[in-house]
């Protein structure tokens, strides 16, 4: 749209002119993500950021996917990497109700 533009009509001035646009930025959430970008926000490749190198693993009796390990991308102070006890019992748990 930015490079050819678009004829649109000007009903005030009764006339038409060439539009060029682009979108600068959006706010959105995880799923209009996926429909704005094309890339598919489901299934075990989700992760737009690690696409194939995604940590997923689907549960054995609700067959939800589930993502794993993405503390990696806290920065190396943050108040969440003190919680190392907590994020391996739930791993732990969720490892359990895998297999």
């Amino acid at each position: 749209m930015w490079d050819q533009g678009v004829e649109v009509f000007n009903g005030f001035a009764d006339e038409t002119f060439k539009m060029h646009a682009m979108l600068f930025s959006t706010i959105n959430d995880f799923p209009a993500y996926g429909n704005l970008s094309g890339y598919s926000v489901k299934g075990h490749k989700a992760c737009p950021i690690c696409k194939e190198d995604t940590a997923s693993q689907q549960l054995k009796h609700g067959r939800k996917t589930i993502y794993l390990w993405h503390q990696r991308f806290l920065r190396s102070h943050h108040p969440y990497r003190r919680l190392k006890k907590l994020l391996m019992d739930i791993k732990r748990l969720i490892v359990h109700q895998l297999y």
